[in-house]
């Protein structure tokens, strides 16, 4: 019994399989380090089997030097599809992080297993959050199904570089501002919370406003944060959109 493999839909799935494994490497949350390393694989290979079918490959890959090309090029591919996405689940951290400054609690840095960084408490909450809220609206099939539709275009020139610096630089003043909008509420609150104690200190100096501001500031933060909750999973939802068509975007949708 022979078994015969199409070369031509064996390199597609071969270039299939570099744009799949570097996209899964960065993009949230597939890039998480408590999922094994096995279970991206097979990931990677099964997302790759599903697309090789679709995907063109001309006969000149074959050589050595354009095959060569051809897989950084899939790399750069798969990573810059998954740094948006990346980007967009930055976006509700660091709308956390700017709460823990302004609330003074971005000195009680926490290790994050999952990253190997150190985190914020509430950026660290506000992340979990994005990543529960992604898994409980189907949101990372919907990531994939985005992802898969970059198989479109050709893997050779499947990513258009004026797309690619639009989103980096147009679509990224727009995440750092919804980061700010997220966060604008609460760090409003504190603002005024400052304003208060230091007129209280003003007015009673035998009170200790250092220690007094700060468990007042905690039982504020931990009230707002309880309070905006309801509405961080429609923030999350637009999000997750934003990722979805600007991946959509980049792979010539």
């Amino acid at each position: 019994m022979n078994l015969s493999i199409d070369p031509i839909l064996l390199a597609g799935f071969l270039l299939a399989l570099v744009r799949t494994s570097a996209w899964i490497v960065v993009c949230p949350p597939f890039n998480n380090n408590s999922i094994p390393g096995r279970v991206k694989l097979i990931l990677a290979i099964g997302l790759a089997i599903a697309v090789a079918p679709r995907v063109k490959v001309s006969p000149e890959v074959f050589q050595l030097g354009t095959f060569a090309g051809a897989v950084v090029f899939q790399v750069f591919v798969g990573l810059a599809l998954g740094f948006v996405v990346y980007l967009v689940f930055s976006v509700m951290q660091a709308a956390g992080e700017l709460i823990d400054f302004q609330a003074g609690f971005s000195a009680a840095q926490l290790y994050d297993p999952f990253t190997n960084a150190v985190a914020t408490p509430i950026g660290r909450m506000y992340q979990l959050l994005m990543t529960a809220i992604l898994f409980a609206i189907n949101g990372h099939l919907i990531l994939v199904r985005g992802f898969l539709t970059s198989f479109n275009a050709a893997p050779i020139a499947g990513l258009d570089m004026n797309r690619l610096s639009k989103v980096l630089t147009e679509d990224m003043s727009q995440f750092l501002m919804a980061a700010i909008e997220i966060a604008a509420p609460l760090m409003a609150a504190l603002f005024l919370t400052e304003i208060v104690l230091g007129l209280l200190g003003r007015a009673a100096p035998q009170v200790n406003i250092l220690q007094v501001g700060l468990v007042v500031k905690i039982l504020l933060v931990l009230l707002l944060v309880g309070l905006a909750l309801p509405m961080l999973g429609p923030a999350a939802a637009d999000l997750l959109d934003r990722a979805t068509r600007n991946t959509v975007y980049l792979g010539g949708g």
